[in-house]
């Protein structure tokens, strides 16, 4: 058990302020913060997240990386630090004073109060604990990457012209466009596939290109359109990932997903539906935007009540 460093001489807190200004009193103080740390941030091997506050953490940090601010500072907001106070009260307090009680200066305020200012400053100033530590690679959260331009949730939604979801009945749209072709596949190839017949609502870019091999069958597309449960949807990859993964994303530039599912979900009324992936998949930032189960009112796992281990995989730069 670490013990308060005793007095460089008697009568040393005297006068409390002269004693912590010297080089004696700094290098005192300095000892006792060494002797009796404070961590902002420590994990207890009881603690446990649910994957409601992982989500809601994960949202914090891709906001963060959107927006250009201090991820470490986001996940503060959601997870605080640890109180200097609750370490003085239960280590500290009690050493000091019987130190203070050996020196005849049990009822000084002023040295108690000198002492406890001094500790925090110099406690806060060795601890190099941040929010990060809290997490191993088995807590996780939703991760989505949706196959949209649009900003907004509700203006990247395809719709089917029926009052149900159907390949051969959606609604040909630019949304719809940008989506196939982040899937692997041309508007022209899904019109073969699905029987699709609509006219475009207005006319597609032509110069849009596919941005990659088709990362499902045309037979999975189809199932996930028929199966999406709503008339209309957006299309995403989604998978569980460990939070220091995601803490060390840079969303700027292209990120790997080694696995993953693709999946229709309609963001408004809560369903899901998905597939496996026929291999690693890479987004880059102009293929749409990551969100997390927590910037969703129902999570995929709230929706479908996923076995969440099936789901877990990996992401990096």
């Amino acid at each position: 058990m670490y013990s308060v460093p005793a007095l460089p001489m008697p009568g040393a807190l005297a006068d409390p302020s002269a004693f912590f200004a010297s080089p004696e009193g700094e290098a005192w103080i300095g000892t006792l913060a060494d002797n009796f740390p404070h961590t902002r941030y420590w994990r207890e091997r009881s603690d446990c997240w649910s994957l409601k506050s992982l989500n809601a953490l994960g949202a914090r940090i891709i906001d963060a990386r959107y927006e250009g601010r201090d991820v470490e500072d986001a996940m503060e907001a959601e997870f605080k630090p640890g109180d200097s106070w609750s370490t003085w009260y239960h280590e500290v307090a009690s050493p000091v004073r019987g130190l203070l009680r050996d020196a005849g200066l049990l009822e000084d305020a002023d040295a108690f109060d000198a002492i406890r200012d001094g500790w925090e400053d110099h406690a806060a100033d060795r601890d190099d604990s941040s929010v990060s530590d809290l997490f191993a690679s088995y807590d996780r959260c939703e991760l989505l990457f949706r196959f949209s331009a649009e900003q907004w949730l509700d203006d990247s939604l395809v719709f089917s012209h029926r009052p149900w979801p159907d390949a051969a009945e959606l609604a040909i749209t630019a949304n719809l466009q940008f989506a196939l072709h982040n899937l692997g596949y041309t508007v022209s190839q899904f019109r073969k596939a699905s029987g699709n017949r609509h006219p475009a609502d207005r006319p597609l870019s032509h110069h849009a290109r596919r941005r990659r091999a088709p990362i499902i069958a045309h037979e999975q597309l189809a199932e996930i359109i028929d199966n999406a449960c709503s008339t209309s949807f957006l299309f995403c990859l989604y998978a569980i990932v460990p939070i220091p993964e995601l803490i060390a994303l840079d969303l700027a530039r292209p990120v790997t997903f080694e696995k993953c599912w693709v999946a229709t979900l309609d963001p408004i009324n809560g369903t899901f539906f998905d597939v496996p992936a026929n291999g690693p998949v890479t987004v880059n930032p102009g293929d749409g935007r990551f969100l997390s189960g927590g910037h969703l009112h129902w999570s995929p796992e709230n929706i479908c009540s996923l076995h969440t281990p099936h789901y877990h995989a990996s992401v990096c730069n």
